[in-house]
């Protein structure tokens, strides 16, 4: 049975990982700052991927705080489409952070 790695790092540096540790999460990322809110079917036509797939992945930043969801998922959305807007305080935190682990700055 094949051991995890757990090296002796900061538990901050986990929400890192859990924002950009999939390259459609970084294309996600990067479309929202460029175009700004969007659907999750904005998203998959824009980025060439099954909605199935964009729903995931944002679902997963939303749930991490990188993105809100409009209307937020504590609401009624019965037929609603949900616009995702980028927390781009939350992207800039985790990218020093990253930034920082890496011995960048």
């Amino acid at each position: 049975m094949p051991r995890y790695v757990r090296p002796n790092t900061a538990a901050s540096l986990e929400r890192v990982i859990n924002a950009f540790g999939n390259l459609t999460k970084v294309a996600i990322i990067g479309h929202l700052r460029e175009h700004g809110p969007s659907t999750r079917s904005d998203v998959a036509k824009a980025l060439e991927i099954g909605v199935a797939t964009a729903k995931h992945n944002l679902q997963l930043l939303a749930d991490e705080g990188v993105v809100l969801e409009d209307p937020p998922a504590t609401e009624e959305r019965n037929g609603m489409r949900v616009r995702y807007t980028l927390v781009g305080s939350e992207v800039e935190q985790r990218y020093v952070e990253l930034g920082r682990a890496l011995g960048l700055n």
